[in-house]
C-alpha cells in the first residue's frame, strides 16, 4: 500500500502487455461519469474497491462519505499526483496478474468483502500469447484476450453477497461468442438492474476499436427469472444518459436473460425492429459459412494484375494472362504441375456484386505443399476452393455485403457462403446485400466482426419453391440491366418474404 505522497520506486509491472497504452481512457465526460454514481447510490460507510482508478474521476465524486477506498492501478503515473480523498488507500499493482500469478504478487491487497465498485476498466489490453495462456492455466472458462471481461469477473469476486457494482465497457459481451462466460456469470452471480448502451462518441474525441459502449449496474446475487433489468438503448440517442434513467422504464425479464445467455442478449428496441413474420431458419442451416486460405507470405505467393491493380496492394504484379482460368479438378485438389501457377483469388475487402477479381494466388504443387506444411500458413476448409458461393469480407464498415465467386481460391479475409441448395445462392446474393440482413447480424453481433461463427446465426426466412425462383429472375436481371438497376424489385423482393 501507498499514498500519494510516497517516494518509494515503483516497479515496472506490465511486461506481459504487448502495448503500454493499457487502452485506458479516463472517464470526463460528465453525463457518463454522473450516471454511474447515480447507479452505484449512496456508499456511507461502504467499503469500496476501484481495481484501475487512474485519475480518479469516480473515486472523487460518490455520493456519501465511505469509510474505506481501496484503489488500485497498473500505471505509475497514476501515484505522482496527490487526489486528496479522505479514507483512501492506494496500491499500485497489476489487478488481473494479482488473480493470475498467486505467487507473483508484489503487493498484498486487503482481504475485505467490499461493499460497492465502480469502474471504467482497460478495454483490449494486447497480452504477449505466452500470458495468455497463463490466463487460460489459471482460469480455463474465460476468454483471455478482453481485459474488461477479466477485470469485471474478478473485481465481483471481491464483493460481498449483495454487494453493488457499476462498469463501463462494450458491449461486445451482450453477444459475443467468446465472452458467453461472462454472460453466465452474470446469470449466476451479477443480476444487473441496469444495461444501457450508448455510442462510444459520448467519450468525446476518444477513438475506440469499439462501436457501442455500455454501462451495466447491478448486485452481486443470482439471476431470477421473475428479476426485472431496466434496459436503455441509447445508442440512436442524443439525450443525456442521467435524463434517460428517470424517464426511460424499458424492462425486460430474467427469463430473458436465461433462456438466451448461449445466443446473445439483444436489447428490446432492436429485437422489436427485426421481427420475421414468418418461419425462419439461420443461414448455418441453409449454407456453409467457411474462412479461406492464409498463405504465411503474402509477398510471395499472391499477385495481381499489374494492369489493373488493386488499391490496397499486398503481393506482388503479374501478368493476368498467365493466370489458370480453368484448372482441372485434380489440379484443384493437388496443385498444378508446373514451376510457379497462379488461380484466381479473392481477398477480403468490398467487391461490386458481380466483380472479377483481379488477384491471384499460387497453386503449383511447391506452393501447395508450402501452404500445408509451413506453421503459419493455414490451408483451411480446402473442400470449397473454386466452389460456386458468395465472398462476405470478414472485416466491413458496418453493412454486409456479398459478392459472387466461382472457380477461385479465397482468403481469410473472407467468409465464404455455400448454400447447400443451389436454389438458395441467388436469394442469398439479394438477403445478404440487403440492410435487413446487416440488421439481423447485428441482434448477433453488433460489431465490425462478419466471423463465420456470426454469420453462421443471422436468421433467414424460410423461403418456398416459387419464392426462390423469382429471386433467381431478379438475379438473372442484375447481371443484365446492373445490380444498382435492380435496386426496386430487389426491395420489393425481400419486403414480400419477411
Amino acid at each position: 500500500m501507498m499514498t500519494k505522497s510516497s517516494t518509494l520506486k515503483i516497479e515496472v509491472l506490465n511486461q506481459h502487455i504487448t502495448d503500454k497504452s493499457f487502452q485506458g481512457f479516463f472517464t470526463d465526460a460528465d453525463d457518463l461519469r454522473n450516471t454511474m454514481i447515480s447507479l452505484l447510490g449512496d456508499v456511507t460507510e461502504q467499503n469500496i474497491i476501484e481495481p484501475c482508478f487512474g485519475e480518479g474521476a469516480f473515486i472523487k465524486n460518490l455520493i456519501g462519505k465511505p469509510s474505506n477506498i481501496d484503489a488500485i492501478d497498473i500505471d505509475e503515473n497514476y501515484f505522482i499526483k496527490d487526489l486528496d480523498i479522505e479514507n483512501c488507500n492506494y496500491f499500485h499493482t497489476d489487478f488481473i496478474d494479482y488473480f493470475v500469478q498467486l505467487n507473483n504478487r508484489k503487493v498484498v491487497l486487503p482481504e475485505t468483502e467490499y461493499d460497492s465498485t465502480i469502474c471504467n476498466p482497460p478495454y483490449g489490453l494486447k497480452f504477449s500469447q505466452e500470458y495468455r495462456k497463463l490466463i487460460k492455466k489459471a482460469f480455463p472458462d474465460v476468454y483471455a484476450k478482453e481485459s474488461y471481461a477479466l477485470f469485471f469477473y474478478f473485481t465481483l469476486q471481491k464483493l460481498k453477497k449483495g454487494g453493488r457494482y457499476v462498469f463501463i465497457i462494450p458491449d461486445t459481451f451482450l453477444t459475443s461468442t467468446h465472452l458467453g462466460y461472462m454472460r453466465q456469470f452474470i446469470l449466476e452471480s451479477a443480476k444487473p438492474t441496469h444495461i444501457i448502451q450508448f455510442k462510444s462518441k459520448r467519450f468525446g474525441s476518444v477513438n475506440f476499436g469499439y462501436g457501442n459502449m455500455c454501462i451495466i449496474a447491478g448486485n452481486v446475487e443470482p439471476l431470477s427469472a421473475d428479476h426485472e433489468v431496466n434496459w436503455i438503448d441509447a445508442v440512436e440517442s442524443s439525450q443525456p444518459l442521467l435524463r434517460l434513467v428517470e424517464t426511460d422504464h424499458t424492462t425486460v425479464s430474467g427469463d430473458y436473460f436465461i433462456n438466451n445467455v448461449d445466443k446473445a442478449w439483444v436489447s428490446p428496441k432492436l429485437f422489436d425492429s427485426i421481427k420475421i413474420s414468418r418461419e425462419t431458419v439461420t443461414l448455418g442451416e441453409i449454407a456453409e459459412c467457411r474462412t479461406g486460405i492464409y498463405t504465411g507470405d503474402n509477398q510471395r505467393f499472391c499477385g495481381y494484375d499489374e494492369e489493373n491493380p488493386p488499391k490496397r496492394i499486398n503481393g506482388h504484379p503479374i501478368d493476368w494472362d498467365l493466370v489458370n482460368l480453368t484448372p482441372t479438378e485434380l489440379e484443384k485438389k493437388q496443385g498444378i504441375s508446373s514451376d510457379i501457377a497462379y488461380v484466381p483469388f479473392v481477398r477480403g475487402g468490398h467487391r461490386n456484386v458481380f466483380e472479377a477479381t483481379n488477384s491471384c494466388i499460387r497453386w503449383d504443387y511447391e506452393a501447395v505443399t508450402y501452404y500445408d506444411k509451413d506453421k503459419k500458413a493455414r490451408l483451411q476448409n480446402k473442400g470449397f476452393y473454386f466452389k460456386k458461393g458468395l465472398a462476405i469480407p470478414m472485416v466491413t464498415s458496418g453493412r454486409l455485403s456479398a459478392s459472387e465467386m466461382d472457380n477461385c481460391i479465397f482468403d481469410q479475409g473472407v467468409v465464404g457462403v455455400f448454400a447447400k441448395k443451389v436454389s438458395y445462392h441467388d436469394f442469398l446474393l439479394i438477403y445478404l446485400n440487403h440492410p435487413f440482413a446487416t440488421k439481423q447480424k447485428s441482434l448477433v453481433s453488433p460489431g465490425a466482426n462478419n466471423s463465420a461463427n456470426y454469420l453462421k446465426r443471422i436468421n433467414v426466412p424460410k423461403l418456398t419453391e416459387a419464392e426462390l425462383l423469382e429471386a433467381n429472375k431478379i438475379v438473372e436481371l442484375a447481371k443484365v440491366q446492373g445490380w444498382k438497376n435492380t435496386e426496386e424489385e430487389r426491395d420489393n423482393f425481400i419486403s414480400s418474404v419477411l
